[in-house]
């Protein structure tokens, strides 16, 4: 088990059994990938995180850098904004424009066909916004999230110092295993 970060404010968590790798992300405590089905609690698992890893290796440098949407909505959080922007009608250079900034920010697209909870991660005035909305993502197939939407600003530095540990820490799981 390696905990990187501190759970009460943000941390992320990657341990490894003989049959599957488990990833937690903790906001203020919370660990916002855990999903229920029929009542039954899950915390996020996959056979690797190898496409999490890479996506955070290939796109740290948008997230920390502020790259804002390329479309302007109103929204109290980056998550709120882009599915603004997405629900409006966009000519097609728009919506190119707003899947490009997505794949950029959402790790969603690294998911290899778990339940991964979508979660955005944008600079916003020198933070890192982390923000989701899970509401109804997977809700035809049962799938529930313990803490569906939020919001919460993390230190740039301590985002990426997390981020880079975490990325070395499963490479180094990945070796063993």
């Amino acid at each position: 088990m390696s905990l990187i970060g501190d759970k009460k404010f943000f941390a992320i968590e990657v341990t490894k059994d003989e049959y599957a790798y488990q990833l937690s992300l903790y906001i203020e405590g919370r660990d916002i990938l855990q999903f229920a089905i029929k009542g039954v609690v899950y915390p996020h698992r996959w056979s690797d995180f190898d496409d999490i890893v890479e996506w955070f290796e290939d796109n740290m440098r948008y997230i920390l850098n502020e790259e804002p949407l390329s479309i302007m909505t109103s929204g109290s959080s980056t998550t709120e904004r882009y599915e603004n922007c997405y629900k409006s009608e966009l000519k097609v250079p728009e919506a190119e424009m707003l899947c490009d900034w997505s794949f950029r920010h959402s790790w969603f697209s690294a998911r290899e066909g778990s339940y991964l909870a979508d979660v955005i991660f944008q600079n916003v005035n020198g933070k890192i916004e982390i923000s989701w909305d899970n509401t109804e993502l997977f809700k035809e197939e049962g799938v529930s999230y313990l803490f569906p939407k939020g919001r919460y600003e993390v230190d740039k530095v301590q985002f990426q110092k997390v981020i880079e540990e975490f990325c070395s820490v499963y490479k180094q799981l990945s070796l063993f295993f």
